[in-house]
């Protein structure tokens, strides 16, 4: 694995943390999927409209990523996001409740580009936050 291969990786958050979601073009391989949690996320359209929603309910997101492991052609990330849900996400209502989730990533790189991830993180408690139970 090459630090150029960690750096794709970690460009992903980018995206997040300073919405760009055209940094998704460069970064993306064109058979993408984004396996997260218990949905598949397909192509770059679809990643730009996830994440466009995501971004769009908690747009101070902030995605800090606290470790990463390389293995063969993967790279693992566990991270932390914090943020305030003031826009709607994903159906809900703007709440102005603060979120603090942790997750891990797993991400496939194949030619320089993103060609799978899996990603788990803690929808119970971010649930919970939302709901001003957290």
């Amino acid at each position: 694995m090459s630090q150029a291969d960690l750096d794709v990786a970690l460009k992903f958050y980018e995206v997040y943390n300073e919405h760009k979601l055209d940094l998704l073009d460069e970064i993306l391989g064109p058979n993408y999927v984004g396996h997260v949690n218990a949905h598949d996320i397909k192509g770059t359209e679809a990643a730009k409209g996830f994440i466009g929603g995501f971004v769009a309910g908690i747009p101070d997101a902030k995605y800090t990523v606290e470790d990463t492991f390389t293995v063969d052609n993967k790279v693992i990330a566990r991270w932390i996001c914090t943020g305030t849900q003031t826009g709607n996400f994903f159906g809900t209502p703007p709440t102005n409740n603060a979120i603090n989730v942790n997750g891990i990533t797993i991400f496939e790189i194949v030619d320089g580009k993103i060609n799978q991830l899996w990603n788990n993180w803690d929808q119970f408690t971010l649930v919970q936050q939302l709901q001003g139970k957290g």
